[in-house]
């Protein structure tokens, strides 16, 4: 029983012991769900504490860079304040001493200023007494303002008067010029040689305007007698006259081409009688030696300078052409094409006479006339004869047309000047031309017999008669220089040699042909009645 009773116990007690571990299971497993259920608790709280500082710490870490960010402007900021008080003490410190010598300065200006203060009162003075007198002046300067609106109102009715007068002269030179012969015939003998026989001519006439001729005659009786031929022309030059006299005599010729008519020139002669020298001057002419037709454009170019003033503008063009067996060239061309260019004469119905294709240049200087006279030197036709080694054998013409215009009153001019050298007139038997010297010689013979009776025809001619201009290239050149709208002068030169006696009579009766032709009244050529 005892040992039922202690297994009675034991069971009791193994119940009972059971019973309590299965409340402590029961206890261990509340605990361990209330450990794990703390702890899931725990786990979340730091969870949530770890969030909260994390996002804290995340904060703060932003707030120390935007700190470290500011910091490092602040420094940046301190180190710019830092080096501009470094510059603004240097800058104090040179206001410093510049306050100085301001101030040092300052009072050496108040110094002159006192003295400056004590000008100023002297010049103020000054100044009152030159008030008085500007007023003064003022006064004086009304009544000279006066004064000189006078003289400009007399100024301009002498102006009108000049422009009048310029007007009034012109008239009067064409009616001088009309009463000394629109075609007049000036004789010019040249100088002997050295060494050559002179023929006897005296020089005679208050006027200069006759010349006597005398030779030794032997009859076929053997006597001896003498013969004289006196000869009478608008004026007569001897070997002695220069070229500035010459030209004296027809500079008023050439103003009438400024004037606006039309003006010619020509030199008629046997070789060696010093044509060319009259019309051009020698190959290299000084002021003493140049010949007409430089003196007549420097005149021309001297006179219209002078009328700009009265409110005359010009511009001269010129042409050169050269008559050479019956052919007309271009001497100012180029002389490639010399001889390869054919020129026709042109007269148009209201006078005007024209070369086609030929060169024209604008003559705006003294020096440009030099230059063409130089080209057509060159260009020209030179041949060898007896009479004269470097003789010209054909004929040359210088065209000059000047146009005027005035700006005050409107009136406009076209003069034209023709300065003519015509080949030599000698015989052939006098020549001594073989072969294309010879044709030469004869076709200058030609036209200037052709010449010879277009004068001839000119003297006699009755109204309506017929005059043979076209019988060659240089009197149908001519026709208005001869018989047209023209005033017209011949230089007939003359050698005073022994064995050139009868070439001199044949030109000096030739020029007495051309004295005797008249002509009707010249017209000024204008704008509309344009040559």
């Amino acid at each position: 029983n005892e040992i039922e009773k202690l297994n009675h116990d034991a069971q009791s007690t193994v119940l009972s012991t059971e019973s309590l571990l299965d409340q402590a299971l029961q206890k261990m497993r509340d605990l361990e769900n209330n450990i794990k259920t703390t702890q899931e608790r725990h786990e979340q709280e730091v969870q949530r504490v770890h969030d909260k500082f994390a996002l804290k710490n995340k904060d703060l870490i932003l707030q120390n860079d935007r700190h470290r960010s500011r910091l490092d402007g602040f420094l940046q900021e301190l180190e710019t304040l830092e080096k501009r008080s470094k510059e603004t003490l240097q800058a104090l410190e040179q206001e410093r001493v510049e306050h100085q010598s301001l101030k040092a300065t300052q009072q050496r200006i108040e110094s002159s200023y006192a003295q400056a203060d004590a000008s100023l009162r002297e010049k103020r003075m000054k100044k009152n007494s030159k008030q008085r007198a500007l007023e003064e002046a003022e006064q004086q300067s009304h009544a000279l303002s006066e004064t000189i609106q006078q003289r400009l109102d007399l100024t301009r009715d002498l102006e009108r008067a000049i422009i009048e007068h310029e007007q009034a002269r012109r008239k009067d030179h064409d009616k001088l010029q009309e009463l000394k012969g629109n075609i007049r015939v000036f004789c010019r003998v040249r100088p002997g040689l050295d060494d050559s026989a002179l023929a006897s001519i005296r020089f005679f006439g208050e006027d200069d305007e006759s010349m006597e001729l005398t030779e030794q005659v032997s009859s076929t009786l053997g006597k001896t007698s003498t013969k004289s031929y006196t000869f009478t022309f608008d004026r007569v030059f001897s070997p002695v006259s220069t070229q500035k006299d010459c030209f004296e005599e027809i500079s008023q010729l050439v103003q009438s081409a400024l004037d606006g008519f039309n003006v010619c020139i020509f030199a008629y002669g046997q070789t060696g009688s010093g044509k060319t020298f009259t019309m051009q001057g020698p190959s290299s002419p000084s002021e003493e030696t140049a010949g007409m037709i430089p003196r007549a454009v420097n005149q021309i170019y001297r006179v219209a300078q002078q009328l700009k003033q009265l409110g005359w503008h010009y511009t001269m063009e010129g042409q050169f052409l050269e008559i050479y067996n019956e052919t007309i060239h271009d001497l100012l061309g180029d002389a490639a094409s010399y001889g390869k260019v054919k020129h026709d004469i042109h007269h148009e119905k209201n006078g005007k006479t024209t070369v086609t294709d030929m060169t024209t240049v604008i003559l705006d200087s003294p020096s440009k006339v030099k230059s063409m006279l130089r080209k057509a030197s060159q260009n020209r036709a030179t041949g060898a004869t007896n009479l004269n080694e470097r003789s010209s054998r054909s004929h040359s013409v210088f065209t000059l047309r000047l146009t005027g215009e005035n700006t005050t009153t409107g009136e406009q001019t076209t003069g034209i000047l023709n300065l003519i050298d015509l080949a030599g007139s000698e015989r052939l038997s006098m020549s001594g031309s073989v072969g294309d010297r010879l044709k030469e010689t004869q076709a200058i013979n030609k036209s200037l017999s052709c010449l010879g009776d277009v004068i001839h025809a000119l003297v006699n001619n009755k109204e309506g008669g017929h005059i043979p201009y076209r019988n060659s290239k240089l009197t149908y050149l001519l026709r208005n220089s001869l018989g047209g709208n023209c005033k017209t002068l011949m230089f007939v030169n003359v050698s005073p040699l022994v064995e050139h006696f009868g070439e001199s009579l044949c030109s000096l009766r030739f020029a007495t042909k051309v004295n005797h032709c008249q002509v009707g009244t010249i017209k000024k050529i204008t704008p509309n009645n344009k040559q």
